[in-house]
């Protein structure tokens, strides 16, 4: 049985060549079995979440600190008038550093654990406006490899990269993030995160996409041996949750019909 949605051998194996290999690594963004997992095609071209970021007034001098994310990978850039050329992924990925700034305040010294991070972007991007005391990862073993060289690279500093298992029972974490991660998983591994990393986050900012797997139930039943935890359920299982306005929704989620979950209110 599966444990998510990507878990499949053609993107593990991948993102373990990636992490390996210089040539595979310098094009894994825009490879088409990596992005069908972690998408770098997004309907807006990011241009959402800039209009987003301007209408809240962010400061476009921030992109200057992250314009070597996107030399990294071979990612497709895109020209962000004022900010400049980035990845439209990148600029998804500051339009979530904005949310998580307005609802939670400053993550200065916060423990932060991200569920299915990718190959660190998210990472980063927080990483390079906030002091950080610990980052750490939570994935399959091939994405942790790959997210773990790109932020090497990046010279990011207090990271941590664990299987979900290798996470210690007694851990506790200021916000836990999840952008499409947590609502992918299989109902049995999703307990399992829920148990370990979810119930002991103070606060959480989980981007849910599975209302649209309602219509393949026998799919989740082939290849997850039951049902996934639906948005609704998933508000019963965690105490103080709650979904955001559609406000705070970039377009490009809307689109996908996802709900924002979220729960706690200022980190530090």
């Amino acid at each position: 049985m599966l444990s998510s949605i990507s878990d499949y051998p053609g993107y593990t194996e991948l993102c373990r060549r990636a992490a390996a290999d210089d040539a595979c690594f310098a094009g894994i963004r825009e490879d088409p079995t990596y992005s069908a997992v972690v998408t770098s095609k997004l309907h807006y071209g990011g241009r959402d979440c800039f209009a987003m970021l301007q209408e809240r007034g962010f400061d476009p001098g921030f992109f200057a600190a992250i314009r070597d994310h996107d030399r990294l990978g071979g990612p497709t850039l895109a020209s962000f008038g004022a900010a400049g050329m980035l990845a439209p992924q990148t600029m998804r990925y500051v339009k979530v550093l904005s949310d998580l700034e307005l609802l939670f305040g400053a993550l200065d010294g916060a423990s932060i654990v991200e569920i299915g991070g990718g190959f660190g972007g998210q990472c980063a991007v927080i990483a390079k406006r906030f002091k950080i005391a610990r980052y750490t990862l939570v994935d399959l073993p091939e994405p942790l490899l790959l997210a773990q060289r790109y932020l090497d690279a990046l010279g990011i500093a207090n990271t941590a990269f664990a299987e979900l298992n290798a996470l210690s029972v007694n851990a506790q974490y200021d916000l836990v993030i999840s952008c499409y991660g947590v609502s992918e998983l299989s109902r049995t591994f999703l307990v399992r995160y829920l148990q370990r990393v979810l119930l002991r986050a103070k606060a959480g900012y989980l981007l849910w996409n599975n209302e649209g797997m309602k219509q393949h139930r026998d799919w989740q039943q082939k290849f997850f041996g039951g049902e996934m935890v639906y948005c609704d359920e998933m508000l019963q299982l965690l105490p103080g949750a709650r979904v955001a306005e559609q406000s705070w929704l970039a377009p490009e989620d809307q689109q996908l019909d996802a709900r924002l979950i979220l729960w706690g209110t200022r980190v530090k």
